[in-house]
């Protein structure tokens, strides 16, 4: 019998309604026990490995993160809104956090936020990504943006110090594998190829 169907879900109720929002989960296990699980929920969230172009730089975007305590240099993203695409979201939050556009986006996918929550990060990479616009930030939102020199990156992954190093990571993989449909972004594809190779 497949695993999933050794677990019944017995109810859900809203533990927590803040920023984030946690529902109680309650299972009956396959030996029997009854358990109650945290499982954070909302809305997916998108983020952009932004490119400049000749692929030279990457665009970061450094803020205050109050579960570090510090800042953190990240990639540029946030929450989809109400039927927004996660490529249009990406794009949409690289513009307002950093004033940076692109109009040559590859859609790498989405991963699971965490292993107790119900949301998917997604990730774009975007190439020849230039400022274009004035950044517009949200209430509780301020930071700066940062050009990381490519060569920088892949130490910088692997660093520890990045919230979606897993989910650039495994972007980079994504492209490299990847036939794309413009020149542009078999460009980047190149790049990343060359870039992995080397490191």
């Amino acid at each position: 019998m497949p695993v999933a169907n050794t677990w019944k879900k017995v109810r859900t109720t809203t533990a927590y309604n803040g920023f984030v929002t946690v529902n109680r989960a309650t299972y009956e296990e396959p030996s029997g026990a009854m358990t109650d699980w945290d499982v954070i929920a909302g809305r997916d969230s998108a983020a952009t490995l932004a490119f400049t172009p000749a692929a030279s730089h990457v665009v970061l975007f450094e803020q205050f993160r109050v579960g570090p305590g510090k800042a953190l240099l990240e990639l540029p993203g946030g929450y989809l809104n109400s039927d927004e695409q996660p490529v249009d979201a990406a794009l949409r939050e690289l513009r307002e956090e950093t004033g940076y556009h692109s109009e040559s986006a590859f859609y790498a996918g989405s991963e699971w936020w965490a292993a107790n929550s119900s949301r998917r990060k997604h990730l774009v990479l975007a190439a020849n990504a230039s400022e274009r616009f004035e950044a517009t930030w949200d209430e509780s939102e301020s930071g700066q943006v940062h050009l990381l020199p490519i060569s920088e990156l892949m130490d910088f992954l692997i660093s520890g110090e990045l919230t979606d190093a897993g989910l650039a990571c495994r972007g980079l993989a994504a492209l490299a594998r990847s036939n794309p449909e413009t020149e542009v972004l078999e460009d980047l594809r190149d790049c990343v190829r060359k870039l992995l190779m080397t490191h």
